[in-house]
């Protein structure tokens, strides 16, 4: 062969090596020349997969569904193929669940998984996901199927009943769901807490079969409940007006319910002390609300009434009188002033007559036709007799002449006496109890007492 000839043909096998070397670099990676990542997952249910189903994770597929069969438990044992790297290998704790395409499929599946966390184990190369960590698809024709036909009858009368509340409120309905979706954020936290502490949430539903039981019982209560309901939401509805206009008043509410449960709470702190200085009276008011309890049934009567004589038509209520008062304090005002100063002005003639009690009562009331006399000592009251004359005498004529006081008889008197002291108006006491003496400068003449 010349040599030129065969430099040709070497230079053609070199030229054919080399394409045949790139196509190999190529499909090697796109070929799995890497090798895929496999993974076996136990299902109660294989729910209609097929091989070739879609592997999905968060809607981004990343392998395919390569095998299918049984283990030894009757259970379906699906052999799922990661062909994405950055996803091998899975770590425990990852799950998987079996999804519809759409409700309109009827064998449409796919796997849907969820990677677990990377500080828990590495799930080797052909290795298990448990079935407590899968989910098989649950059908909507199944879900149907368990129900009996009351309760779909029921079922179909709820739907019908949202879409004719939802008629027309798309807009309201929507603003509701976006409105709702936080809160069932928190519903979702909420549940979570309370299945954390499952001995606590076992007791709780313990109690609430208890509860259920009991509500059970009163089948027929519940009978006449359901149409009552009925009819108050048929009310509710009818009031929606209101219910917006209520609704648009809530938010500035609650802005002042929060300022007030703020300042409520710095009362509460200052009534601490106080609830706990009343815990020892605290059976006692029990005891008082109990036997307050006669005193409000009969008070249920008597508030209708009291409020008619508080507050009604005309001016004879109380807040008719009430407003009668100013014109009233215009007058009453100054004649109790006037009333005060002339109390002031009289204070020192009172005390002045006060010490004459005695003698008034003594002399005018007791004196006319009694000899009794209001005086007492240590031993009690005391009563003096005495004989009682006049300064006159009767002329055979029929004329009242006066005596003089140098004249005999038992009645000898004295002119000019008009300063006797208290107590004068009899004679002294043996224990010289009288006639009183007060103080220098009370108008009385210690002279002019009796003799």
């Amino acid at each position: 062969m010349p040599v030129g000839r065969r430099s040709r043909v070497r230079a053609r096998r070199l030229t054919a090596a080399a394409i045949a070397l790139a196509v190999v670099v190529v499909a090697w990676p796109m070929f799995g020349g890497g090798g895929s990542y496999t993974v076996h997952a136990t299902f109660q249910n294989a729910s209609q997969l097929v091989t070739g189903d879609q592997v999905k994770v968060g809607g981004v597929a990343v392998g395919e569904v390569s095998k299918l069969a049984l283990d030894d438990h009757a259970r379906a044992r699906v052999t799922l193929t990661i062909d994405d790297g950055d996803l091998a290998p899975l770590h425990q704790g990852s799950r998987v669940e079996v999804r519809s395409v759409g409700l309109a499929s009827i064998a449409g599946r796919y796997v849907a998984l969820a990677p677990g966390p990377n500080n828990r184990p590495k799930i080797a190369d052909g290795g298990d996901i448990p079935a407590d960590d899968t989910q098989s698809e649950v059908d909507l024709d199944t879900l149907l199927n368990s129900l009996d036909p009351r309760t779909l009858g029921d079922l179909r009368g709820v739907v019908q009943g949202l879409a004719g509340a939802t008629s027309g409120r798309a807009k309201a309905f929507n603003a509701a769901m976006y409105a709702l979706n936080p809160a069932l954020s928190q519903t979702a936290a909420t549940t979570g807490e309370i299945v954390r502490d499952q001995a606590a949430f076992e007791r709780f539903l313990l109690e609430s079969a208890d509860v259920v039981g009991a509500v059970a019982s009163r089948s027929s209560d519940l009978e006449r409940l359901v149409p009552a309901a009925g009819s108050t939401l048929a009310g509710i509805a009818n009031r929606t007006a209101s219910l917006d206009e209520i609704l648009r008043r809530f938010p500035p509410t609650l802005r002042e319910a929060n300022t007030t449960l703020v300042n409520l709470r710095g009362a509460i702190g200052d009534l601490r002390p106080a609830v706990r200085d009343a815990r020892p009276v605290a059976p006692l008011l029990n005891e008082t609300l109990v036997r307050l309890r006669p005193v409000a049934r009969s008070g249920v009567r008597v508030i209708p009434a009291l409020r008619s004589l508080i507050d009604r038509r005309g001016r004879e209520d109380l807040l008719g009188v009430v407003r009668t008062m100013p014109s009233l304090a215009k007058r009453a005002v100054p004649a109790f002033e006037s009333g005060v100063q002339t109390t002031k002005d009289a204070m020192p003639v009172v005390r002045a007559l006060r010490a004459y009690g005695p003698d008034l009562i003594g002399g005018q009331v007791e004196g006319y036709g009694g000899s009794g006399s209001i005086y007492y000592d240590a031993n009690g009251h005391y009563t003096r007799i005495s004989f009682q004359g006049g300064g006159y005498t009767l002329t055979p004529a029929g004329v009242l002449v006066l005596q003089p006081p140098s004249a005999g008889g038992l009645n000898g008197y004295r002119t000019g006496v008009k300063a006797r002291c208290p107590g004068a108006a009899t004679q002294p006491a043996p224990d010289k109890s009288n006639p009183w003496h007060p103080g220098g400068g009370f108008p009385c003449n210690p002279a002019d007492d009796p003799r």
